[in-house]
């Protein structure tokens, strides 16, 4: 590695330990799919815009039908989402969307919206949405949510989530927040779930996984979902 390059590397990452690393011969690439793969990645691109599905889960619920049924935001589900967004009344919404109608109503009168760094962000919430009472399966809830690549289910009391409960075929990743208490201080028990096939990708959860801040817990929740949206996209490309 020339010094040109170290100094390239340095200025975009200056925290990295380049002794950690381990140089390899051009040859020794053509042996291995990693080229084919950069090149793969190089192609694909970032998004510059993200969806996430938004889902609340109450106690004694147990099928997809319920949960899509719940309407409006509970005091800790309100206090969840203004942590990791703002709100924004939809009509006339000049932002990203997310397919989100901006003229008639027909997606609700209000969502969520966040940004990371120079990335736009919208969450589809489904209580925030209307609701049919003559659908059971609320379908044009879940056609929103079950097109998205991952979904956020904030759990009130001590309900189990269990993912396969959900029919759909493009969420890959469950990020299940359940709000608790520990030792007399308010926090947020955070789990990843993921379809098997799914690889990990950063951050890390903590150890315990419980987060104390809102700001540190809106920071994770925004990277893990946007990291595992592009891994899930690598991968079905």
């Amino acid at each position: 590695m020339n010094r040109l390059m170290r100094a390239s590397i340095m200025a975009v990452c200056p925290g990295l330990d380049l002794r950690l690393f381990k140089e390899i011969a051009v040859d020794a690439t053509m042996n291995f799919p990693l080229e084919k793969d950069l090149l793969h990645f190089d192609e694909v691109g970032i998004p510059k815009c993200y969806k996430f599905g938004v889902l609340a889960i109450k106690d004694g619920q147990t099928t997809e039908e319920e949960w899509f049924s719940n309407t409006g935001l509970s005091e800790p589900l309100e206090t969840f989402m203004n942590s990791i967004g703002a709100r924004v009344e939809l009509y006339r919404y000049s932002g990203y969307t997310a397919g989100l109608d901006t003229k008639s109503g027909e997606s609700g009168e209000t969502s969520y919206v966040s940004k990371w760094r120079e990335h736009d962000i919208m969450f589809h919430v489904a209580p925030l949405m209307p609701f049919n009472i003559n659908d059971k399966q609320q379908v044009h809830r879940k056609r929103y949510l079950g097109n998205d690549v991952a979904c956020v289910v904030f759990i009130e009391n001590n309900q189990v989530f269990d993912p396969s409960a959900i029919r759909s075929q493009f969420l890959h990743i469950f990020i299940v927040v359940h709000p608790e208490e520990v030792l007399g201080k308010p926090c947020w028990r955070v789990q990843i779930i993921r379809k098997q096939h799914v690889p990990e990708f950063g951050p890390l959860l903590p150890s315990p996984p419980l987060f104390y801040d809102k700001e540190t817990l809106a920071n994770f929740i925004i990277l893990k979902c946007k990291t595992l949206f592009v891994a899930v996209i690598m991968m079905l490309l």
